[in-house]
This record gives C-alpha cells, sequence and structure tokens, in this order.
C-alpha cells in the first residue's frame, strides 16, 4: 500500500532543490585590518569566469539605473571604512580564488605593489600622505587568469584613527 507521505515528501525535495537553484553564489571577499579593527565585504564586481573580465551586469550596483544620490549611498553602504594612522600596519586578506591570479592595491589611485600579490595575504605600513588629506581610497584589483583583465574589486576607505 502507498504511503501518504511520498507525495509530500517529494513536493518539498522538489521545491528544496527550486529554491536552492534561484541562489546566487556569494563572490570572494577581502579583509582589511589595522590594529584591534577590520572589515569584511565582498567583491563589488566579481566575474565568476576566471577568464573573463569584469562586466555591468557582475557589480553589485547598477550605476546606470539608479539616480546619483541613491547610487553615492549605495556606494557609501558598500564601503567599509577602518580607522588608522600613518606608521601602522595595514593587512589585507583575500579568498584563495582571489589570490591564484594575482591582485594589487591601490590607495587613491597609487600602487602599492610593482607586481600583483598571488598570496592570500598582504600587509604595508600606512604611509603619511594620504591621511594628512582626510580619507583615503583603498582598492583591490583582482585579474583573470591571463592578467590582462580586472576581475573584480574591492573598495575600502581609511580613515585617520582618533
Amino acid at each position: 500500500m502507498p504511503s501518504r507521505r511520498s507525495p509530500l515528501v517529494v513536493l518539498v525535495v522538489g521545491l528544496t532543490l527550486l529554491v536552492l537553484s534561484a541562489c546566487e553564489k556569494p563572490a570572494p571577499s577581502a579583509t582589511v585590518f589595522s590594529g584591534s579593527n577590520s572589515e569584511h565585504r565582498e567583491a563589488i564586481c566579481w566575474s565568476f569566469e576566471p577568464d573573463r573580465g569584469v562586466e555591468k551586469d557582475d557589480c553589485s550596483l547598477d550605476l546606470e539605473r539608479q539616480p546619483a544620490d541613491e547610487v553615492a549611498q549605495a556606494l557609501l553602504d558598500e564601503i567599509a571604512v577602518i580607522p588608522t594612522t600613518p606608521g601602522e600596519t595595514v593587512g589585507i586578506s583575500v579568498d584563495p580564488s582571489v589570490a591564484e591570479n594575482g591582485w594589487v592595491v591601490s590607495i587613491n589611485g597609487r600602487s602599492l605593489t610593482r607586481e600583483p600579490v598571488t598570496d592570500k595575504y598582504f600587509r604595508f605600513t600606512m604611509p603619511p600622505g594620504p591621511l594628512l588629506r582626510g580619507d583615503a581610497q583603498l582598492v583591490i584589483t583582482a585579474f583573470t587568469e591571463n592578467g590582462a583583465q580586472v576581475r573584480g574589486s574591492w573598495i575600502f576607505g581609511l580613515s585617520e584613527a582618533g
């Protein structure tokens, strides 16, 4: 004799698979820390194809369809700010998928590395200049397999610890 629970079990399993298939894989993350402060964020833009550069559809913000004030607020919500001081060590940790093809770090547009970093961890001493003029912008940029295109990016703020 067939069980009455069989159709219910099939329905629950089917719904579970449907829900799981609708889930998006999270973008890799980066953590920036200085002193006792740290912030962890997913990439703002990330291409899940290792040989393809990032495109606008790969970004968590739709810059073209939002009014400028909403874009500015969304960027502020996405950007974590780390308090630090010149001379203090700042550390960055990235997921293995970021490290495998290399990544670079820049502060206010000035690169801190000559070659892409291929380790999961990088640290540097905070230079004196950027914080003298207020907050600084730290950008982490990951590359595709061939290193020719940007695969993803993260933006963090660095502010004068007070």
